[in-house]
């Protein structure tokens, strides 16, 4: 039973945020809730916090409804497999072996990766495998993310199969030049490498220096793939990076045509919403045109153009809640750069439903250590 488990989350894993497989999720989804409640026979949990959860969201949809979105399902259907995720979550979770669970999809997405950049297999993720610059278009690459929360949040130490998942991380990030997911491994890895009450003494400090410059040595070297090394200056001038700069000007479109009045700033435009920006082209005036987005790439405008400042308030009062509820300086540290990070580049924090494993583990780890020590 728990291989069939295993199997049906490792494909809701690789197909969470597409486009064409949505029957096909909401048919795992069915079949894994089969599994779960019927021949299991587990004791449904609804905890208040969860039914809240729904009332909020409701609220917000509602007002989406009212707005007559023209396409709200494309935006709504990504919370419709969260909260089924999650209840699942809470239902089942560490009863089941998520670390191996992840440590297998971590896998499997390197290979995944590696197939795509060899051209034997084509990319269901998007309409071509690569993209601008040789960037591979495949799964989400967060597995390797969750894995070393996991390790930083439950003080687990560094062991060989976490070495191996790491080098395959680095591995299928750099294959997709994503540098926000791979600004937030570097500081995973440092968090969980680093022993902070050893940080200063001498042996330490030039070992970093050390390694620092070793790095920057490579870097900087000829044994550096094209792909990767195109990119070296923006690790220098960060500002300077065109993905961020079109970041931040389309974020700057946004609130000044946004034209909101007192009730949208307060409670937001309500699910289903899109964005419209409009890119001048300085090369090809021909190709300028407005581009229509389920959101620009920034997750808190997300919810602000949803719910307004109500439900942005609602975010971050939820998530200082669980700051706290964090026990140890690094969980909080690692916690913090997540979702700041993400949120500040993207909204893959509200379209991959397997970023709740974060909540998750934080608000069941003290009821779930027993078990957890067994695994």
């Amino acid at each position: 039973m728990n291989k069939l488990f295993k199997i049906l989350l490792i494909l809701l894993f690789l197909l969470q945020g597409t486009n064409e497989f949505n029957v096909f999720l909401l048919g795992l989804f069915i079949l894994l809730y089969i599994l779960t409640f019927v021949l299991n026979k587990t004791t449904i949990k609804l905890p208040q916090y969860y039914i809240l959860a729904i009332l909020v969201y409701v609220f917000y949809l509602l007002i989406g409804i009212f707005n007559f979105h023209e396409n709200p399902f494309i935006d709504i259907k990504f919370q419709i497999f969260s909260f089924l995720f999650f209840f699942w979550l809470i239902n089942y979770g560490f009863r089941f072996n998520i670390l191996g669970l992840l440590f297998t999809i971590n896998t499997i997405t390197f290979y995944t990766y590696i197939l795509l950049f060899l051209n034997i297999i084509p990319s269901i993720w998007n309409e071509s495998t690569l993209g601008q610059g040789g960037r591979l278009y495949g799964p989400t690459i967060t597995p390797i993310i969750f894995i070393l929360f996991y390790y930083i949040l439950f003080k687990k130490t560094f062991d060989r199969r976490l070495i191996f998942a790491s080098v395959m991380g680095v591995i299928y990030i750099a294959l997709t030049t994503n540098f926000m997911n791979l600004a937030i491994l570097a500081i995973l890895l440092l968090l969980l490498a680093v022993n902070f009450k050893k940080l200063f003494k001498p042996i330490y400090i030039i070992g970093f220096f050390v390694v620092f410059l070793s790095g920057l040595w490579y870097l900087n070297s000829p044994f550096v793939p094209e792909l990767v090394s195109a990119k070296m200056e923006y690790i220098y001038k960060p500002w300077k990076y065109p993905s961020l700069q079109t970041r931040a000007e389309d974020l700057n479109k946004a609130l000044h045509y946004e034209n909101f009045n007192t009730f949208k700033q307060i409670f937001g435009e309500g699910f289903g919403a899109s964005t419209s920006i409009y890119r001048e082209n300085k090369i090809a005036t021909s190709l300028s045109r407005t581009f229509v987005f389920q959101e620009i790439d920034n997750g808190f405008y997300y919810l602000y153009h949803r719910g307004g400042w109500s439900l942005l308030s609602i975010f971050i009062i939820s998530h200082t809640y669980l700051m706290f509820k964090i026990k140890g300086i690094k969980a909080k540290i690692g916690f913090v750069a997540i979702i700041f990070i993400t949120n500040i580049l993207s909204i893959h924090y509200f379209n991959y439903y397997f970023y709740l494993l974060i909540p998750f583990f934080i608000m069941y780890r003290d009821s779930n250590l027993d078990k957890l020590k067994r695994i």
